[in-house]
């Protein structure tokens, strides 16, 4: 519904080239017709909002990148921007922040919601600890991680996608991925973001 009523809202004054429900078809979608602005959702499935915002820093770097969310906790607007974000609103916002946020990131300039900016800009950077306790449950390992997964986590932790985690060590993609779907299970997360946050709380990301 929200996809529906997005699109609809802004078909009025801006030309939409594609709608999709999932993060490896937006991925799609933007290297076919080269969009201006993408407008993504931070629990997309299967690639999520953040990696895709990543990737697309690759794949369509003329495109610029506006985030919706129900998320407004300040450490996921944080991520956001590191991963490639320009601009942030929460689910919540009216018709008329969205269109004013979509032409400010279409002018170049950064957007983040009153909602959400004070905290983001007033409250310090939150400890791990604190990470750990509110914003972002570590999932519970269901299985021992051998070496070479621990490294591939460490990896993720970092930002890196597949192809370079693959040049980092030796192996095909493909094997890359059969590695991250055994991890996934193992740790208990469902999503690229839930692995990165993982190797951030157990360290991984740091080694």
């Amino acid at each position: 519904m929200i996809l529906e009523g997005l699109t609809k809202l802004l078909s009025t004054d801006f030309e939409i080239v594609g709608a999709v429900t999932d993060g490896q078809a937006l991925l799609e979608a933007a290297k076919i017709h080269r969009p201006q602005l993408v407008i993504v959702d931070i629990s997309m499935p299967g690639i999520d909002g953040l990696e895709a915002a990543r990737r697309l820093r690759d794949s369509v770097p003329e495109a610029r990148v506006l985030v919706l969310s129900f998320h407004t906790e300040p450490f996921w607007v944080r991520a956001a921007f590191e991963a490639g974000a320009h601009g942030y609103l929460p689910k919540t916002a009216v018709s008329t922040e969205i269109e004013t946020a979509v032409r400010e990131v279409l002018q170049g300039n950064c957007y983040v919601s009153p909602t959400v900016a004070h905290a983001v800009l007033d409250r310090p950077r939150p400890e791990p600890e604190a990470v750990r306790r509110n914003e972002a449950p570590r999932p519970v390992p269901c299985g021992a991680l051998t070496s070479r997964e621990v490294r591939i986590i460490h990896l993720v932790g970092k930002g890196l996608s597949n192809k370079k985690i693959a040049d980092e060590l030796g192996l095909s993609v493909a094997t890359v991925r059969t590695h991250l779907n055994r991890v996934y299970k193992k740790v208990g997360a469902e999503s690229r973001l839930e692995l990165a946050l993982y190797a951030v709380q157990s360290g991984e990301a740091v080694m």
